[in-house]
């Protein structure tokens, strides 16, 4: 398949017939160029519905003409890839009962009532649609990834109602479109991706989200949800910027852009934005985070448990935080001592030095930076760390082996409940 702003368009015809049957196009796909054999006559007219007796002779004839099949970009055509795209996600929210997407969305408490219908109506831009077709056709397993993505944002949205129109399909396509700029590579993989990084790739990532079409207050969230100084990685993976210019949505050019997208026409258009960008900031910690465990762990509960930490570190926004935090209730219990954690490391003296230790069931803290002349610092009672220990949430430094002092904010985690 080859995506350009014209639409779509296929050199064989065995991946051409496979798009046609996998969408049930026969007597509505047309060419927007016709089809000729070397001698010029035309085997297939322009602009008239492809039948199945057209593609049997293609069959028959191979070696008679040179493949090019380019689509004509048709309302009727978009519908059934906007279906086809629906059905490929719907599944992906109730894949197993305990997964973090499940559980946000059999929690919600907003006004959405039905996923799959805002789901199917989310893609509002043609060049949108053909993008993700390619995507989930010619690499699905990033197709999922970018989908996860989606949905976790807009299972974030939907734990609080809010009176703001198109919230829901702004995120979920907020969400959708983040890692965009990463299609045709394995770089979206990639566990330790610090800050810095995220910064460059997002400036790629938005000119691809705006060549799609998607509105202003997408765009802004997109370049605005990397938290500096929470993803700080000592050894980044390198990412070579070249491919990534390689990259298909790069080359095109979308005149589809939705009207009343400015301040000046969408009364809510700046609490739009700050909702958007703060649920992103969430989705993209998930998605980090997530990528630092394996399947023995239980996902869900390590995942929010990190989350809320983080949460009570203040690098996210308590108020849109915390319903989502909420619906997690069966790991209510850890979750309030993480928090509780969390505050007690606050109190240091000397910011981010506090650290409780081991987590979550930390019975002591040490000062990882060594400031001996703390007033918090105990004398003679140094911890020896054996093993690195990463930080909780897989964010900020790691805890280096070695020896430290205790600090006597420790002696508040005894008032700590299990």
């Amino acid at each position: 398949m080859i995506f350009s702003s014209e639409g779509i368009e296929f050199n064989e015809l065995k991946k051409f017939s496979k798009f046609v049957s996998d969408l049930e196009l026969l007597g509505t796909v047309q060419l927007r160029d016709a089809l000729t054999d070397k001698k010029g006559n035309i085997l297939i007219k322009d602009l008239v519905y492809v039948r199945e007796s057209s593609i049997k002779k293609l069959e028959s004839i191979a070696d008679q003409y040179t493949p090019s099949f380019k689509i004509k970009t048709t309302p009727e055509l978009i519908a059934k890839i906007r279906k086809a795209l629906a059905n490929s996600i719907i599944p992906v929210v109730n894949e197993t009962e305990k997964s973090f997407i499940s559980i946000l969305f059999n929690n919600n408490t907003s006004s959405l009532q039905n996923v799959e219908s805002l789901i199917n109506n989310a893609f509002y831009t043609d060049m949108l649609v053909l993008a993700l077709y390619e995507i989930m056709t010619e690499d699905n397993e990033f197709f999922q990834h970018i989908v996860r993505m989606g949905l976790i944002c807009l299972g974030t949205v939907i734990q609080k109602s809010y009176a703001i129109k198109l919230i829901h399909r702004n995120a979920f396509l907020t969400g959708l479109c983040a890692d965009l700029i990463l299609y045709k590579t394995n770089y979206w993989k990639n566990a330790n991706l610090d800050d810095m990084l995220m910064v460059e790739l997002t400036k790629l990532n938005v000119q691809v989200a705006g060549n799609l079409g998607m509105s202003d207050e997408i765009i802004y969230a997109l370049q605005n949800h990397v938290v500096r100084g929470l993803y700080i990685v000592e050894m980044p993976e390198p990412m070579d910027f070249e491919i990534l210019k390689q990259n298909p949505f790069l080359a095109i050019t979308s005149s589809e852009k939705e009207n009343n997208t400015n301040a000046a026409d969408n009364e809510y258009y700046e609490d739009t934005i700050k909702i958007l960008t703060e649920f992103l900031k969430i989705t993209r910690f998930i998605s980090e985070a997530n990528k630092k465990l394996d399947d023995s762990e239980d996902i869900a509960q390590r995942l929010i448990t990190m989350f809320a930490y983080n949460v009570e570190k203040k690098n996210f926004d308590a108020e849109i935080a915390d319903p989502m935090i909420d619906c997690f209730r069966q790991y209510e219990k850890i979750i309030k001592r993480m928090r509780k954690i969390a505050k007690l490391e606050n109190l240091c003296l000397h910011p981010p030095s506090a650290w409780a230790y081991p987590k979550p069931k930390a019975v002591q803290i040490l000062c990882k930076n060594s400031h001996h002349t703390c007033v918090h610092y105990i004398s003679g009672w140094n911890i020896n760390v054996i093993t690195a220990q990463e930080a909780i949430g897989y964010i900020g430094t790691s805890l280096k082996p070695g020896s430290y002092p205790k600090c006597k904010l420790e002696q508040q985690l005894t008032d700590l409940k299990d």
